[in-house]
C-alpha cells in the first residue's frame, strides 16, 4: 500500500493542492485500495496487485471524469514551455532525461530475476571458496601417510577436483545471464529513475532488511571464528605425528566456515541490491554511461577474480618453488581476508548510498 500512496502523491504533486483535488485524491485512494484488496483476495501477490492497480488507475487524465475534476486538471505539458525556450525566464529548462524511466513492471521482473539467480550465484561463490580444499588436504594426507596414496596422486586428484569445482561455478555464473538478459538496461543503469519504482524497491528492501541483518551477523561471526580450528590444531597437536595433516585440516575448516558465511549472507542481499540499483539509474554517470561508484554485487565481483588469482599464485609457488609443505598457508590467510572484504562491502555500500 505504501507504493500506491507514493504513486498518488506523485500524480497530484504537479497540481494545486485545492480542497477539491485533495478530496478527489482521497476518493481515488479509496478506489485503489479497494481494487488492491480485491486482487489480494483473488490470490494475486502483493507485487502483482500493486502493478495492476497502478495500470488501472494510474492515469489521472483517464480517471478525472470519474472523479469530476476534469476542469481542475491540466496536463503540465499544456502550459509548460518547450524545452530550451526560456519562457521569459533566465532559468534554463530542465534537461530531458537521457534514458526512458524504468517502469514498475520492469522493476518487478528484474527483482524476480535477481531473487531467482541468487541461489546459483551463491552456489558458485561457495564452490570457488571450497575448490582448493581437496588439493591441499589430499596432497598433505598422502605425504604424511594418512591416505594410501602417493604424493603425486594426491596432488593430481586435488587438482582435478579444484578445476571441476571452478568450472561448475563459472558455468553457474554464466547461466544467470539468460535470466538477466531481458533487464540488461537496468543492470547497466541505462534508465531514469521513477519515484514510484524507487519507493516500491525501498519498501521491498525494508521488508527483507531484518533477515539480511541477521544473516550478516551470523556470517561475520563465522568469519571471525574461522581461524580458531586452525590455531587450536596447530597449538594443541604440534607434537602429534600427523601435526601437518591436522594443520591442513584446520585450513580446510577455515575455508568451510568462510563458505558457510557466504552461503548464509548472499541469499539475503538480493532485495537491498535491487533497491540500490533501481534508486540510481543513470544519475551521476559520466558521458560514457559508466558509474565510477557502482558497487553492485561487490562480493560476487571480487570472488570472480579473487579465488582464481589465489589459486594461480598457490600453484605457481608450489610447482615452481616445490613448496607444497608451506604454500598451503595462502588459503587460511586468503580465506580470512576474503571474509573481511565481504563483511566490509556492506558498510561500503551503506556509506556510498548515504553520500548520494
Amino acid at each position: 500500500m505504501n507504493v500506491i500512496i507514493s504513486y498518488l502523491d506523485t500524480m497530484f504533486s504537479t497540481y494545486p493542492q485545492t480542497p477539491r483535488l485533495r478530496e478527489a485524491k482521497a476518493e481515488l485512494q479509496g478506489m485503489m485500495e479497494d481494487a488492491y484488496t480485491s486482487l489480494i483476495a483473488a490470490g494475486h501477490t502483493e507485487n502483482e496487485a500493486v502493478g495492476q492497480v497502478i495500470r488501472d488507475f494510474g492515469n489521472l487524465d483517464e480517471v478525472a471524469p470519474v472523479l469530476g475534476i476534469t476542469a481542475d486538471v491540466t496536463s503540465p505539458s499544456d502550459s509548460a514551455p518547450e524545452p530550451g525556450s526560456g519562457s521569459g525566464s533566465d532559468n534554463p529548462a530542465p534537461a530531458i532525461a537521457r534514458y526512458p524511466a524504468v517502469t514498475l513492471d520492469e522493476a518487478q521482473g528484474y527483482s524476480v530475476a535477481q531473487k531467482r539467480i541468487r541461489s546459483r550465484v551463491t552456489t558458485a561463490v561457495i564452490l570457488f571458496v571450497l575448490s582448493p580444499a581437496a588439493l591441499i588436504s589430499l596432497s598433505v594426507a598422502a605425504e604424511t601417510g594418512v591416505l594410501a596414496l602417493t604424493e603425486g596422486a594426491g596432488t593430481f586428484i586435488g587438482l582435478l577436483v579444484l578445476f571441476a569445482l571452478v568450472a561448475i561455478g563459472v558455468s553457474l555464473v554464466l547461466a544467470t545471464t539468460r535470466e538477466t538478459a531481458p533487464f540488461k538496461r537496468i543492470s547497466e543503469g541505462n534508465f531514469s529513475t521513477n519515484p514510484v519504482v524507487t519507493r516500491w524497491a525501498d519498501d521491498q528492501a525494508e521488508q527483507h532488511e531484518r533477515g539480511r541483518i541477521r544473516a550478516l551477523q551470523i556470517s561475520v561471526a563465522l568469519w571471525i571464528l574461522a581461524p580458531v580450528p586452525l590455531i587450536a590444531f596447530s597449538l594443541l597437536l604440534e607434537d602429534s605425528p600427523q601435526s601437518d595433516f591436522w594443520s591442513v585440516l584446520g585450513v580446510v575448516i577455515v575455508l568451510a566456515l568462510v563458505a558457510t558465511g557466504l552461503g548464509v549472507l548472499l541469499p539475503h542481499t538480493w532485495a537491498s541490491s535491487v533497491a540500490e540499483t533501481l534508486s540510481h539509474g543513470s544519475r551521476g554517470k559520466g558521458n560514457n554511461g559508466s558509474d565510477p561508484d557502482d558497487e553492485r554485487s561487490i562480493v560476487g565481483v571480487i570472488a570472480a577474480f579473487y579465488w582464481p588469482l589465489l589459486t594461480a599464485i598457490f600453484l605457481a609457488w608450489s610447482f615452481i618453488g616445490n613448496a607444497w609443505g608451506i604454500s598451503w598457508i595462502l588459503w587460511p590467510v586468503g580465506a580470512v581476508l576474503f571474509g573481511a572484504i565481504a563483511a566490509g562491502s556492506d558498510a561500503v555500500e551503506k556509506y556510498r548510498t548515504a553520500r548520494r
